[in-house]
Order: structure tokens, then sequence, then C-alpha cells
């Protein structure tokens, strides 16, 4: 089913989930040691595949899909909503431009990544319904190793993606920070893991998580 068929019950916000094009050798590159540059790619491959089929089967509001390269790539064709290429230096730059394009047309965005596999529609409807109420501005959702996994917000705020140390464990908390220096509401979600090193995939796979215990054991054969 297209997009535009669907019914959604937030027509007015918008979830862009950011992703990097398929490149062996360029993703997941601090999984290269553990998993090889292979692993690496098939994981990355793994987990934006999952994250695509959650968001192509939800039927919360509209999506996009923001890539870093290669917008046409196979990889991002069963994406069911429009593809889009990202655009600044840093991080920071890069979800403050998505942010600020999307709050032209929408009046709510969250922005989460493709690399982590416990985000599911209930935790996309919690951050909605949490930016709903009157008193946030911001929704976050932490990850365990100090980052976040998922930002939502009403208005474009430049300020709270400035001067930050992406890819640190203090990028949670520095963004609180930023959002407390703005006098901005916000409310955290429950936290979750992402796969980022090879620490945090050895986590999933102890807990046995379906798909990382699967590409585990391909990587392996």
């Amino acid at each position: 089913m297209k997009q535009a068929e669907l019914t959604h019950q937030h027509p007015d916000s918008c979830i862009v989930m950011f992703a990097r094009a398929p490149v062996k050798g360029q993703v997941k590159t601090r999984l290269i040691p553990a998993l090889g540059e292979q692993g690496a790619l098939d994981m990355h491959v793994q987990l934006m595949n999952r994250q695509m089929a959650v968001l192509n089967k939800s039927t919360l509001c509209p999506k996009q899909l923001w890539v870093d390269q290669m917008q046409e790539h196979s990889a991002f064709v069963p994406f069911e909503g429009a593809v889009k290429l990202q655009k600044g230096i840093s991080l920071g730059d890069k979800m403050f431009y998505a942010a600020e394009d999307v709050l032209r047309s929408s009046s709510q965005v969250v922005i989460i990544g493709s690399d982590c596999p416990d985000i599911d529609e209930s935790y996309l409807e919690l951050a909605l319904q949490e930016l709903d109420k009157s008193i946030n501005d911001v929704v976050l959702g932490p990850a365990m190793d100090g980052g976040y996994v998922l930002i939502a917000m009403k208005h474009p705020h430049h300020e709270i993606f400035q001067d930050i140390d992406w890819g640190s464990e203090l990028v949670l908390q520095q963004t609180i920070n930023r959002i407390q220096n703005c006098d901005l509401g916000f409310s955290t979600l429950p936290a979750l893991r992402d796969i980022d090193t090879a620490e945090t995939w050895k986590v999933c796979y102890s807990f046995s998580w379906p798909y990382v215990y699967f590409l585990f054991k391909k990587i392996r054969k």
C-alpha cells in the first residue's frame, strides 16, 4: 500500500528516518574490526531494512527517508515515502536542515536513525503523544550509550544541534543542556540500545535478538 492511500492517525506530523547508503567500508565502521567490512555492511542493511519495514507498516503519520548519498540506490526503493538527500556538514546540521524542511508543511517532526533495533510503532506513537502535550517543545529518546535514538520537535531549534560532541557519550546531556538554555520544555522516553560499536553489538547478540543472532550466524559461516 502506498503512503498516499493510508489514513494517518497524526496527519500533520512526519517521521524522518536518517540512513546512510549501503557502501562497503563506509557504514558501521566501528564494527569492522569485529565483523569485517562485509559483516558491517550486512548489519547496516539488516538494521536499515528492519526500520524501513516498521515505517512502511505504520499508519501513525507520513514518513520520509533522508540519506547521505546515492538517493536512487536500489536499497532505498522499498521505502514507501519520499527519499531526500541530507544537507550539511555535521550530523547536527543535517538534522536541523531536515527538521526545518519538514516543519514548513508539518506541525511536528520525529527524527530517528536506522541502527536501533527496538524502535517500533509503539515507541514512535509514544513520542508523538508526548509531543502533543503543550508543556513539551522537544521529546528525546535516549540511547543507553549516552546519545539519543530519537528527537522530536514542533519548531526547528537550531541551537539544540550546535556544539554537540556527536558520537560520544556526552550527546544526550549536551542536548538537554541546550534545550534548557533555550528555555524549552522537554520529556524523555525510555532508553533504548543502538548498535554502533562492537560492545553494543555483543550485548544485542547476548540478548539473542533474532535479527542480530541470525546475522551473526550468517557472518560466521
